[in-house]
């Protein structure tokens, strides 16, 4: 094999022979638990999802770009451009476009059918399920033969999947409206797209599409222009000549974001940041460059990467095990592959941490950097084929990442499901916030609350898809009851050396805790049942 070549995407494995049904049977239940459940809090009034929802109902019921009306009609929402007296979103406006046609069409149905105008909660309802749980599905799906393609593993595919789609920020904000789960699928799909494609021969049509897959990604979130960089150089080393299709099919995301900054707000390179009408949000971005950015901060990196609060390895430690995959990589004869992935994170993070607002207000996590989620996981797919043919090398890994997933899974569904907007304010949100609400019988709308469920119970369906979907990674890469009791034995232990210090971090609540937690409790959706005494 010539150098530099990686067998890992070369000389693909076949698809591992499996029952009928399993094959696609973790991917279904992860894309069932993203679709079930339904956090929505009005009082609340989040700006992120809200003001994407304002822009496509301003397109479609009063065919402007201008919000100002819906204001009027809907109310207040912050997260609002201002441009000589008129309003718009302060968002990336990918979202808000994926959205129009969704409306139109719900639109159009309702008044067929004599209904009344759909209502912000059922307009939140169809836009969170049709323009963010399917097509986040649908990279599920693509990540899921991906992975399959390069591992040659079913259970590293299965792991791998609910890993993704379950531990990581793609499922808090893959169940609300908003950009960051979309443009970090758009971004690793056209990865995947170029890693697939032979180096020699490869497709004109594909490399043209993996130029607009990460091209939308921009459209969606304007910082993943800082991962759209090193993904251009990989398809450069990649594929030589055939860059210039991948930079073709860049060309049209980029020209309809010119058009629409033109739109908005006179110039084709001009941004919301330059326009905010929030006082208090446009002092952190006055005289700032591109997005805010100043030089980078050792606190914020400590936070956005280790802290109980937001850190990235935190919520999903097991992306740890990506960074040493990585690295491994990187240091192999797959160091093309390694170094994009590496490149990708450092930058990502590089710029969160040069920004002002690098804690992005009430979220889950670092949600400015969710795109590196789908690139780790991708380092820990690209390495498992070239493990040690050693069974115990191969075994002790397995052991190790599943274990680290188990309380990603944990962190990142009770986040997403309960409160995707945990408030600033907590330094330890899941174990001081969350965990008490459903011990106090607060609970999401969600599937197990239509089919009747109240309290901790309705949480049930939702417990049962994802158990489910881990079920099949947590058995281990060899059948036999003995080495599948070994597995999740090991997993499980690794799990409680995770989340046992996690879960004692910062039990004392503060004053500015108990308010934050009781304006959580005054606002919630739907009530709970009176406490017995």
């Amino acid at each position: 094999m010539p150098e530099g070549q990686s067998p890992v995407t070369e000389a693909p494995f076949a698809p591992p022979r499996e029952a009928p049904g399993a094959r696609h049977l973790v991917w279904l239940l992860v894309s069932l638990a993203m679709l079930s459940v339904f956090p929505y809090y009005e009082r609340v009034n989040n700006p992120n999802e809200n003001v994407r929802i304002y822009l496509v109902r301003a397109i479609v019921d009063h065919q402007t770009l201008q919000i100002g009306r819906v204001c009027d009609e809907w109310g207040y929402v912050n997260d609002k451009a201002i441009v000589d007296g008129r309003l718009y979103s302060g968002k990336a406006p990918g979202a808000s476009f994926v959205g129009v046609p969704i409306y139109y069409v719900a639109r159009a149905v309702a008044r067929v059918a004599g209904a009344a105008p759909l209502s912000k909660r059922a307009l939140t309802l169809i836009l969170r399920l049709c323009g963010v749980g399917l097509p986040m599905s649908a990279f599920l799906y693509a990540f899921a033969r991906w992975s399959e393609r390069v591992t040659g593993s079913a259970q590293a595919r299965d792991l791998l999947v609910a890993a993704l789609g379950l531990g990581t920020m793609l499922f808090p904000y893959g169940v609300i409206f908003v950009g960051h789960a979309l443009a970090a699928a758009l971004a690793f799909s056209g990865f995947m797209l170029l890693n697939l494609e032979p180096r020699e021969g490869a497709r004109r049509w594909a490399l043209a599409l993996a130029g607009t897959l990460v091209g939308l990604a921009v459209v969606f979130e304007y910082q993943i222009l800082f991962a759209a960089l090193p993904i251009a150089v990989y398809a450069l080393a990649r594929h030589r000549r055939g860059v210039a299709f991948f930079a073709l099919g860049a060309v049209p995301p980029a020209l309809a974001l010119a058009a629409y900054h033109t739109a908005v707000f006179g110039k084709p390179w001009d941004l919301p940041y330059n326009h905010i009408e929030n006082q208090a949000f446009a002092a952190w971005h006055h005289g700032k460059k591109f997005l805010g950015m100043r030089l980078p901060s050792a606190e914020a990196l400590g936070a956005v990467l280790f802290s109980p609060s937001l850190g990235l390895f935190v919520f999903s430690p097991y992306l740890l095990a990506g960074v040493a995959a990585a690295l491994w990589l990187a240091a192999r004869r797959a160091r093309a592959e390694g170094l994009t992935i590496l490149a990708v994170g450092f930058l990502m993070v590089l710029f969160l941490t040069g920004v002002p607002n690098w804690h992005a207000g009430w979220c889950v996590g670092p949600r400015y950097v969710a795109v590196v989620a789908p690139f780790l996981t991708g380092a820990l797919a690209l390495a498992w084929r070239r493990l040690p043919d050693r069974f115990v090398d191969r075994f002790v890994v397995s052991e190790l990442v599943a274990g680290l997933v188990i309380p990603s899974v944990l962190l990142n569904v009770v986040s997403g499901a309960l409160y995707p907007h945990y408030p600033e304010v907590f330094d330890n949100p899941v174990f001081d916030l969350t965990f008490p609400l459903i011990g106090a019988g607060y609970q999401p709308y969600s599937l197990g609350w239509l089919l009747g469920l109240r309290g901790a119970w309705s949480l049930l369906p939702l417990a049962l898809l994802v158990v489910g979907a881990l079920a099949p990674g947590l058995a281990g890469p060899e059948p036999g009851a003995r080495r599948w009791l070994t597995h999740v034995g090991a997993a499980f232990v690794i799990a409680a050396i995770v989340l046992l210090p996690l879960s004692g971090y910062g039990r004392q609540p503060r004053a500015d805790e108990n308010a934050a937690a009781a304006f959580v409790r005054s606002t919630w959706e739907p009530k709970p049942a009176p406490q017995r005494p």
